[in-house]
């Protein structure tokens, strides 16, 4: 399939080129090896077993609809409901699906990317043995999201865009910054619970089975990743001076601020064609409402457990409408997660684990799969 690029150079340096970014900092060398952090230890072990190949457990064979390669629910659609939706024929409809689900596959390829960096400049940076080991998990969990996107826009959607202004804006100053900490508040407070919000919902909704478990297994991953970054800051930021945590706030609160207005759509409408009018009637979406919702159900209850949440972040928080998600029970909501994980897995997990079993018994019988001898 032949990928349309709708990258625009003004975001990216050059049309599918580089974005050079200047890192600073230094690597740091952890010799003790003795002294071990037992959450940390569990969740490197959570890290280690949960590995998966996406090459066995998904069917890339499946056949999506080229229209709708998501399976997008129209209440997903910016637009939808709109004067415009509403007297657009079937036609332009099923284009407009095919670059909403381009586009928003598109944000996480690139956010799995600049995450991916982040995490590299995570291991480098932090001093403790037990968050590099970690640290090298997530790696790996990076790779293969970019790796799925990449694959899933090019082979089911084939067309890609660039990344939202306001999330290219906030991954570059937390890549510029020496302090690796910037990097896990942009990176794991704020983007991956983007994520893990996006990945629950369309794990439940999406009616495309690939991109469904697609989506069950990543948004998993993010569980891990989530959990990583407030193990982190919970312990680093009660080691800081008022000015240090001021800069630090003042990141969040910008980071917020473009989740919430400035993490749009638009480009979709300028390349389509309709303009101004598809821009204001996306700005007024109940899906982006939603959106917001769902993103700030997790945010909120993050800074708050990692004690970013000060008279000015809570300030900010109240403005934006979103302080009241400080009540949510995010115990509760993160073992519902899993929970809800492991259950759109289970039918293609005994699938896989009934294969993995067959072959190894196979094996003991000096067999392949296919009957010939085997070879080890």
């Amino acid at each position: 399939m032949t990928t349309m690029d709708y990258t625009k150079p003004e975001v990216l340096t050059a049309l599918a080129g580089e974005w050079a970014v200047p890192i600073h900092g230094n690597a740091v060398i952890q010799w003790d090896y003795d002294q071990r952090n037992d959450k940390m230890v569990r969740l490197y072990k959570q890290g280690k077993q949960r590995q998966w190949d996406m090459d066995e457990r998904l069917d890339w064979d499946h056949e999506v609809d080229p229209d709708d390669p998501l399976g997008l629910p129209d209440d997903f659609i910016s637009i939808a409901g709109s004067k415009l939706w509403d007297r657009l024929p079937d036609e332009e409809r099923r284009n407009i699906r095919r670059h909403s689900s381009g586009w928003l596959y598109s944000q996480f390829l690139h956010s799995e990317q600049a995450a991916l960096i982040a995490v590299g400049k995570i291991l480098l940076a932090v001093d403790d043995l037990d968050s590099k080991l970690y640290a090298a998990t997530q790696l790996m969990d990076e790779a293969r999201h970019v790796e799925g996107f990449n694959r899933f826009l090019h082979t089911k959607i084939g067309l890609r865009y660039g990344l939202s202004p306001s999330i290219a804006a906030m991954f570059e100053h937390a890549m510029r910054e020496p302090r690796w900490d910037f990097g896990v508040l942009a990176a794991h407070i704020l983007v991956e619970n983007m994520g893990l919000a996006t990945f629950g919902v369309h794990r439940e909704r999406l009616k495309d089975p690939l991109a469904r478990s697609f989506s069950a297994y990543v948004a998993r991953d993010e569980a891990r990743h989530v959990a990583f970054g407030r193990l982190l800051l919970r312990e680093f930021y009660p080691q800081l001076s008022e000015s240090e945590l001021r800069e630090r706030e003042d990141f969040v609160v910008e980071g917020c601020w473009a989740l919430r207005d400035r993490y749009v759509d638009d480009d979709i409408w300028n390349t389509l064609g309709y303009g101004e009018e598809a821009i204001k009637a996306s700005r007024r979406s109940p899906a982006k409402r939603e959106f917001r919702r769902l993103v700030f159900m997790r945010i909120v209850p993050g800074l708050k457990e990692i004690n970013m949440f000060g008279p000015r972040v809570q300030d900010a928080l109240q403005k934006m409408g979103v302080l009241g998600f400080q009540e949510v029970d995010e115990v509760a909501l993160r073992e519902l997660d899993d929970k809800a994980a492991v259950d759109a897995l289970t039918e293609r997990e005994m699938e896989f684990r009934r294969r993995d079993i067959g072959s190894v018994i196979d094996l003991g019988r000096g067999r392949e799969a296919d009957g010939t001898p085997a070879s080890l």
